[in-house]
């Protein structure tokens, strides 16, 4: 249980200038989680700079801001794009492990500075901040947003409907609306559930169309997908430019096991990786575990669930995909 940190956490924020940061490309996760974070800590400080900085939002969440907005306009989702660096005493770094994943404009590397910093999260790590006891990172939970919850009901603080709504839809996208759950998902997720919340509502407010590339990508990584046999399980490797983690889902979808899409940039290789969860289930199977081995290997950005996880890496792909699927395939054999 992170409990046992909580009241520590709290004492060494206290009188501190705070910015709560995430990855790039912020997903409904991270938004929420560092929103639902900012006011949590508002209750207990009341004179003290508590910002969130993002780099930059997915299309997925800016259409969930709109929508949630139009039913809540009072809500505010304002953030940072600059900051002034003397004005921060320490850095919150929600969803990711990774310093890496965090895109500031001024190139800054948190590392490099003397300002602590705390990581909040539910990946996978074999990495550690500046502050390991403070850390509150719990990977049984499907979503970030499960930690800032039970931060709320630790210390007894009243979640208000519009709060309970923003929590339920980041459990429900992080936790692939229950494929990648577990009982514990399904608890925190009735539990917030009310006379005033439906969850059709909720389900209306995450809704998002795919846009025309999307499709493409999708249609050119199913052209293009090798059939890779280990014992009897079935690993999908394709290639696109871009959408690579929709891609890598929609080959689980069509019925593969394993999915791995590989797309380039520039000197750079990112793989999106996705596994059913019975087969993570059956075999221990875990992506976000591989990827983090292989990321600290070869200084490069990855990490995940043990269903779906990433890694972009400064590297030639060919190399690099081998290692994955021999360590998948490590998993498969018996």
């Amino acid at each position: 249980m992170l409990s046992s940190k909580f009241k520590d956490f709290l004492t060494f924020l206290k009188s501190k200038n705070i910015l709560i940061v995430t990855h790039d490309l912020v997903d409904i996760d991270s938004l929420v989680s560092c929103f639902t974070l900012k006011i949590f800590l508002t209750q207990f400080f009341k004179n003290q700079d508590i910002s969130i900085y993002f780099s930059e939002l997915t299309k997925s969440t800016k259409n969930f801001i709109i929508n949630f907005t139009a039913k809540f306009p009072e809500f505010d989702f304002s953030y940072k794009k600059h900051f002034n660096l003397s004005n921060i005493d320490v850095f919150l770094v929600v969803d990711t492990n990774n310093l890496n994943q965090i895109e500031f404009n001024n190139n800054l590397d948190i590392s490099r500075t003397n300002i602590p910093y705390i990581f909040i999260d539910h990946h996978y790590t074999r990495n550690d901040s500046n502050k390991p006891t403070l850390n509150l990172i719990n990977q049984n939970y499907s979503s970030t947003a499960e930690i800032i919850l039970e931060l709320w009901e630790y210390f007894s603080l009243k979640l208000i409907v519009p709060l309970k709504i923003l929590i339920i839809s980041a459990i429900l996208t992080d936790s692939g609306f229950f494929k990648h759950g577990n009982n514990a998902t399904i608890l925190n997720v009735s539990k917030l559930l009310c006379e005033d919340i439906n969850i059709q509502d909720i389900l209306l407010l995450l809704e998002d169309d795919i846009d025309i590339s999307e499709k493409i990508a999708n249609i050119k990584g199913l052209q293009r997908v090798e059939l890779i046999r280990e014992e009897n399980y079935l690993i999908g490797l394709t290639n696109v430019s871009s959408f690579g983690a929709s891609v890598a889902s929609m080959l689980i979808k069509m019925g593969f096991d394993i999915g791995i899409v590989i797309s380039k940039e520039q000197n750079l290789s990112r793989f999106n990786t996705r596994a059913k969860k019975k087969v993570c289930i059956e075999t221990g199977l875990n992506l976000g575990k591989i990827l983090g081995e292989i990321s600290e290997q070869y200084q490069g950005n990855g990490g995940g669930h043990d269903g779906a996880a990433s890694l972009a890496i400064s590297m030639e792909s060919d190399e690099i995909v081998l290692e994955i699927i021999d360590k998948i395939k490590e998993y498969l054999s018996p």
